[in-house]
């Protein structure tokens, strides 16, 4: 089947419409004060009310937030999942009413992946300062054995990925979906380049992501 895409760290209206209108299967919205791709809450929910229905799930990319924090945005935006970046997992979360994303960074032991709980899928993403957007490849050959281990649980693949990259990712290590945020850009964190998410969408549309 085809890989699904998730373009992460949109924060224009146009990038939003672009997504909807070239079948991304999810957007990313970060929330994230340390991020160049950051926006506040309430430009968050202007953003996720222009995602069509049906059309793309909405992600909501957080670190580390307190629990009055993370009640806000999962009040405030229409969420599919909530992607939880930093120390705190969704086990510091009791009262989220959402599904998560759990995201592992860099390359731990595959013998610890299999306490990761259930979230709607797990993220591998490169071990980077400022939680992703890099552009740092990660290590597919290390990711291929993860996304094994953690079978069935859907694994996406994140860190460096571009229209450049991608098939070969995707090749390699057989994800469910990748997850793409300056690779998806001309250079202006937060701008995504229409061109760039077509050609993204386009090799995900023909390269299986299962052996």
């Amino acid at each position: 089947m085809p890989c699904a895409l998730k373009i992460c760290g949109v924060t224009r209206p146009q990038d939003i419409d672009a997504c909807c209108e070239l079948g991304v299967d999810a957007i990313g919205i970060n929330l994230w004060r340390g991020s160049p791709r950051g926006v506040a809450l309430d430009v968050a929910v202007a953003l996720v009310e222009r995602v069509s229905t049906p059309g793309p799930a909405v992600v909501a990319v957080v670190v580390d937030p307190d629990e009055d924090e993370l009640d806000a945005i999962v009040a405030a935006l229409r969420l599919d999942a909530v992607q939880l970046h930093g120390t705190r997992d969704a086990s510091c979360y009791p009262r989220l009413s959402a599904p998560h994303v759990r995201v592992v960074r860099g390359t731990p032991p595959l013998a610890g992946l299999a306490a990761l709980g259930a979230p709607r899928w797990i993220l591998l993403d490169a071990a980077v300062p400022g939680f992703g957007g890099r552009g740092v490849v990660h290590d597919w050959d290390w990711a291929a054995q993860a996304r094994a281990t953690l079978a069935p649980v859907p694994v996406w693949l994140a860190g460096g990925l571009d229209p450049g990259n991608a098939a070969r990712a995707i090749d390699c290590v057989a994800p469910h979906g990748i997850d793409v945020a300056s690779g998806a850009e001309d250079g202006v964190p937060g701008e995504k380049s229409r061109a760039k998410i077509a050609a993204l969408r386009s090799i995900c549309d023909r390269t299986p992501n299962l052996r």
